[in-house]
């Protein structure tokens, strides 16, 4: 199999080049997603670390829309992975349970001496 053919073929360029940035960037904006978080939560280590590989992994997608401006392909890829990202974060932050969290407590006796 002659690997340079292959990376140089259609195929190649419209099928795996837009599933490729399709994936960075839902990973990359899930990963953003879930960074924000840790940002507002104080995470001084995780935070950093998780934005160092958004950024990554963001360089990766952009450059490989920027290597070819013609193909549409490339940009309803980097789109599309923008949205399932968003999406996916929401998923993640969901199964993480980081979120605000209210609590109502609902009694049959004067609760104004709660609040004092």
């Amino acid at each position: 199999m002659d690997i340079p053919a292959i990376i140089s073929s259609d195929t190649f360029e419209l099928i795996f080049i837009p599933l490729l940035i399709f994936c960075a960037r839902a990973l990359d904006v899930s990963i953003g997603t879930i960074r924000i978080i840790f940002v507002t939560r104080g995470r001084r280590l995780l935070a950093p670390l998780l934005g160092f590989c958004e950024i990554m992994i963001w360089l990766l997608a952009i450059g490989s829309v920027m290597q070819n401006f013609t193909n549409p392909l490339y940009y309803i890829a980097y789109a599309g992975g923008f949205s399932l990202g968003n999406f996916t974060g929401i998923m993640i932050e969901d199964k993480l349970a980081m979120g605000a969290v209210a609590v109502r407590i609902i009694t049959v006796k004067d609760a104004a001496h709660l609040f004092e």
